[in-house]
């Protein structure tokens, strides 16, 4: 049977990594907590952050069975104000900070900023827009100002974003707390941070991978010079050679194209995909090495390995496994 790992230890580690930067911690679970397994997350997670961020009221729903005393902010717009009485909501405009104020719990919503990303939010840069928002607000309390920065990578940008985000605080007049969210935001001052994929251990160095893949030896096949194996023939052995059959395949979350030369572990060897991905299996070359059918092999303990691979980004590679098939279990 394939499986899902999920270690907790380094979960926590990670989220206690980045209580050094901000004194409020928001974890970030949607899209299934980027393939994670977001239920999981917030089962383990409950009592070491402050906040978890969805992305929509079916997913703060799901998070709520689970973790029933957890504050929830949904990120996304949601026009159902009276929402407000189970989960905190994102304000994205002036209709969205009315919709707020006419249910009495402001309190329970953050008015989103935007100062680059240019997504959703109040647009930071303009001026007359603000005044709208400065005088709706003046007797009012939110939960706190949010943004999310637009780059991972480009500290300058990051830097201009900040200063524009602070500088359109400063003109709403109201010191709400700050929710920062996205690359780089750690490196920033802020009431809340709101952690994404470094949650799960990518982005920085001294964070650990949280999520391993495991599949089994279901078959092994012994090849002669010349023979093929796989749709099309895709695999043609250029000398004797012993394929292993592994029970995952496209449905699983891994690419039908572009997997071939991709390498995965048994017993912490090396070995290369090869031949054309199925849906339910891929082949394996393991020749001279001594495997066996129902040994275990590790198809991903790191996705940057399959973004270079695949050339899309880690958090593609990660979401992508929220379709993986098996047992989901909860290692130390």
């Amino acid at each position: 049977m394939n499986r899902k790992l999920i270690s907790q230890g380094a979960l926590k580690y990670n989220a206690n990594f980045f209580k050094h930067f901000s004194p409020k911690i928001c974890a970030v679970v949607k899209a299934d907590a980027y393939g994670h397994g977001a239920q999981d997350v917030a089962k383990i997670l409950c009592d070491e952050v402050d906040y978890f961020a969805v992305s929509s009221q079916q997913e703060a729903e799901e998070i709520l069975s689970v973790a029933p005393q957890s504050k929830i902010i949904i990120l996304s717009k949601e026009t159902d104000y009276n929402l407000l009485d189970k989960f905190y909501l994102t304000a994205t405009n002036i209709s969205d900070i009315k919709r707020a104020i006419e249910s009495g719990k402001t309190q329970r919503c953050f008015i989103k900023l935007s100062a680059g990303m240019n997504r959703y939010g109040i647009d930071c840069q303009n001026d007359n827009l603000l005044k709208k928002v400065k005088n709706l607000i003046k007797n009012y309390d939110f939960a706190g100002f949010s943004m999310h920065f637009s780059s991972i990578s480009n500290k300058k940008q990051s830097l201009k974003e900040y200063n524009i985000f602070i500088s359109a605080r400063a003109k709403l007049e109201k010191s709400f707390p700050i929710c920062l969210g996205g690359g780089g935001a750690k490196n920033f001052p802020c009431d809340i941070l709101r952690v994404g994929i470094g949650l799960y251990g990518y982005g920085d160095d001294m964070l650990k991978k949280v999520m391993t893949l495991e599949g089994k030896v279901l078959q092994i096949r012994t090849l002669e010079k010349g023979e093929r194996a796989g749709y099309g023939g895709s695999f043609k052995a250029s000398k004797p050679t012993t394929l292993a059959i592994v029970s995952v395949g496209y449905a699983d979350g891994f690419e039908r194209v572009g997997s071939k030369n991709l390498e995965v572990k048994i017993d912490g060897k090396k070995f290369k995909i090869v031949g054309r991905t199925c849906m339910d299996a891929c082949f394996v070359d393991v020749t001279g090495g001594d495997v066996k059918v129902g040994q275990s092999v590790t198809v991903m303990d790191d996705a940057n390995g399959l973004s270079k691979k695949y050339k899309k980004s880690t958090y593609e590679i990660l979401t992508s496994f929220t379709k993986f098939r098996g047992e989901r279990k909860i290692t130390p």
